[in-house]
């Protein structure tokens, strides 16, 4: 083929190359670092809310980095997690779904494996000699932390309440999300985690402080935070502008109205830590309002004014303080804690001069459609307020609207301000399946944060592709301890599912997620049967079987050889789930066919019923071993011919017969050799006794002489017994084999 042919094959070839790839995968979704999960667990997904997982479910990454678990291959079950998070496995112990690394007290970062179970070992999780120190900070990713601690969480300054190994997600907000024992909060404030006196974990600075020695978390593992360093020219020119912009404000209206020190927009853009710009909304320091000394109106309110948010408020009346005799109430927020449904906010006053009067009107504000969704009053001693009639996972913030009087003759005047924004929390369900009978599941049901304003809650419990029901639950459940709940009436061998339903005193409904499908168990079940021959030719017959229905009264065995027949045997040791017998049968080799007989007693009726279950596979059963009884070498006396003539005559009339003619012409004195062998392991101890029984019927055998013997270096073992002629033709013989324990091995015949 010529240069120029090869080339526009190849050339050819490619596009089509290049389609099949695509094609193929379309058909094929590309996996890596997949892994078998051990156990149960949970972990956060992508929108930090809770996902439960099963063992044997699959976590692994797609092409494109997406941290993924499913539950099997043949369904759409994917649910995407945090691409670099925590996997709470049961027992306490831990996986992380890539390499992370670990802070120690001294500052020493090391790597953790991922896909990795890191155990608990006391104060501290191990994998290998990889391992997380008590009070170590693992770095997940940017503003994400796990503290193994136990530790005391501020915020504001105020003691909040005890964490352990509390997992942080920092936003870029300001708000803290807390995972810790399946639970979740959220704040929005400064906060601090206190291990000790001399360990404290700042998280909203992202510094961890032991002694006197301070750690910057962040610049571990590399960082996207854009934390604000103002150089000191910068600072002053910057707060001279924002000075100049206000005074400039003020002078304006001055000149409209008349009089001095009214507020008005500073325009000063508050930056958070990272650096971004929060444009949060509205607000005023401001007044001209109506006057309270005689009645009358005096300069009408000026419309409030756009300003940045709650921390340029703060700077300007800073800033109109200075210049005044005494001051307007500053109002600080602490911190504000957001529930499910409702939100805590912390707050209090700076008042030298009693300027404030009236009460604190506290709205909370749903962004999305700018409704006020619920006021609260707070009196000038109170501290803390909480705003309920709130929506999972919604967007808000706080509105404060205060009064002062200066003393002017400006009258009462008012302040407005509001909070940063702020979202509630997601609730998830987590289901956790005690035991399973046939026709009852106990489960124990928990939320994984508390939601306050709860009228009723409800589970409903639907048979997959079928009818469903609900149950009450009760006040465990509702203050976020869990409820173990009692399901019955169920049927069996049938998957069911959970979902909780929460009815809110504001008549709004919450359907949480739904459980993973939990089987009942069939109400008799056989899990496993098989037969086989052991290494000591004892028949064994294991099985698993189970039954909420009836009771096993008596396990049975039925033997068949290869012409149908019934083959006895007898039992050498018999418990649940297992019989060891050996058969009582003349051939050294056949196949046989087993059937478990199972006899048992209905619970409920107490009638009697048997259940059959046949092997599917024939034991093929050698005992390996051999009883023979022949003449005596030279006994056969010396006759005359008409005797020895009538001997082969006899022996022609009994043509057939199996009798040889050395034994037609022993003499009555004859004796015989009575021979046993087998073959086994070589060195063992047997003990073998040899039984017989009146020739023709059906007695029981008895035994008239034991030996021991061991087998030789071959592994043969062997022995043979000498009888007479009459012991011979007067007994039927056999040999039973025990080993050293006297457990019976088998029967041998002749």
């Amino acid at each position: 083929m010529k240069p120029t042919w090869k080339i526009g094959v190849i050339v050819a070839a490619v596009p089509l190359i290049i389609i099949s790839v695509i094609l193929w995968g379309s058909f094929k979704e590309a996996r890596y670092d997949l892994v078998s999960l051990p156990s149960n667990g949970v972990v956060l997904n992508d929108e930090q809310e809770t996902l439960q997982f099963q063992k044997g479910h699959t976590l692994y990454r797609s092409w494109n980095e997406d941290q993924l678990i499913a539950k099997n291959d043949e369904d759409d079950t994917r649910s995407k997690i945090m691409q670099s998070t925590i996997l709470y496995l049961d027992k306490d112990a831990l996986m992380f779904t890539k390499s992370v690394p670990v802070i120690d007290i001294n500052g020493v970062s090391t790597k953790l494996k991922g896909r990795q179970v890191y155990e608990s070992k006391g104060a501290s999780y191990q994998y290998k000699d990889s391992e997380i120190t008590e009070k170590s900070v693992v770095k997940l990713a940017n503003r994400q932390y796990f503290l193994n601690a136990e530790a005391t969480l501020y915020l504001g300054g105020k003691e909040i309440k005890k964490v352990s190994k509390p997992l942080l997600l920092i936003d870029k907000t300001g708000s803290v999300t807390i995972y810790e024992n399946k639970k979740k909060s959220r704040y929005l404030g400064h906060m601090t985690l206190k291990v000790n006196d001399e360990t404290v974990l700042d998280a909203s600075n992202e510094t961890y402080t032991i002694g006197e020695r301070k750690i910057d978390l962040a610049s571990f593992g590399g960082t996207d935070n854009e934390k604000i360093v103002v150089k000191k020219d910068e600072k002053e020119a910057n707060d001279k502008a924002a000075s100049d912009k206000a005074a400039a404000k003020d002078n304006q209206s001055s000149d409209e109205t008349g009089t001095k020190n009214e507020s008005a927009n500073s325009g000063l853009n508050a930056t958070k830590k990272y650096g971004n710009e929060i444009k949060a909304g509205s607000g005023s320091a401001d007044t001209g309002t109506n006057g309270s000394g005689n009645g009358t109106s005096g300069n009408a309110q000026k419309d409030l004014e756009e300003i940045d948010n709650y921390g340029a408020v703060l700077k300007k009346i800073e800033d109109l303080n200075k210049k005044l005799e005494r001051n307007i109430p500053v109002l600080r927020i602490g911190y504000i804690a957001p529930g499910v449904t409702s939100a805590k906010v912390n707050y209090k006053y700076s008042d030298p001069n009693n300027t404030l009067i009236g009460v604190t009107k506290i709205s909370a504000v749903d962004e999305k459609t700018g409704k006020t969704i619920n006021t609260h009053y707070g009196s000038a001693v109170d501290t803390e307020a909480t705003l309920t009639g709130l929506s999972p996972n919604g967007k808000y913030h706080l509105e404060f609207t205060y009064q002062y009087d200066l003393g002017t003759d400006k009258g009462i005047q008012e302040v407005k301000m509001k909070s940063d924004s702020f979202t509630t929390q997601s609730v998830s369900a987590i289901y956790q399946m005690q035991s399973v009978t046939s026709t009852s599941i106990k489960v124990n049901i928990a939320l994984d944060a508390q939601i306050e304003g709860i009228k009723r809650a409800r589970i409903k419990v639907k048979k997959v592709n079928g009818d469903s029901f609900y149950m009450n639950v009760g006040t465990n459940f509702i203050n976020g301890n869990g409820e173990l709940l009692n399901v019955t009436g169920l049927d069996p061998g049938t998957a069911y599912q959970f979902q909780t339903i929460i009815e809110m005193k504001n008549g709004e409904t919450i359907e949480l997620n739904s459980s993973e499908k939990y089987y009942t168990m069939q109400s008799t079940v056989l899990r496993s049967l098989r037969a086989n021959l052991s290494v000591n030719k004892v028949v064994q017959v294991e099985y698993d079987w189970a039954s909420t229905d009836y009771t096993l009264n008596q396990a049975t065995v039925e033997l068949k050889d290869e012409e149908n027949s019934e083959v006895d045997y007898k039992i050498v040791n018999q418990e649940k789930g297992n019989i060891r017998l050996v058969p009582i049968t003349d051939e050294e080799t056949v196949d046989l066919e087993a059937k478990l007989v199972l006899k048992t007693t209905n619970n409920d009726t107490k009638e009697s019923k048997t259940f059959e279950y046949p092997i599917e596979q024939d034991v093929q059963y050698d005992k390996d071993a051999k009883l023979t009884i022949s003449l005596t070498p030279f006994q056969t006396e010396e006759n005359n011919t008409k005797q020895t003539e009538e001997a082969e005559q006899e022996a022609t009339r009994n043509a057939g017969l199996t009798t040889k003619i050395e034994e037609v012409l022993a003499p009555q004195n004859a004796t015989y050799d009575m021979k046993f062998s087998m073959q086994r392991k070589a060195g063992e101890t047997y003990r073998i006794a040899f039984e017989r029984r009146p020739v023709g019927t059906s007695d029981s055998w008895t035994s008239f002489s034991s030996k021991e013997l061991v087998a030789d270096e071959t592994g043969l073992v062997s022995y043979m017994e000498i009888i007479s002629r009459i012991a011979k033709e007067t007994f039927d013989y056999r040999i039973a084999v025990y080993d050293t324990k006297g457990a019976l091995q088998l029967y041998v015949y002749q």
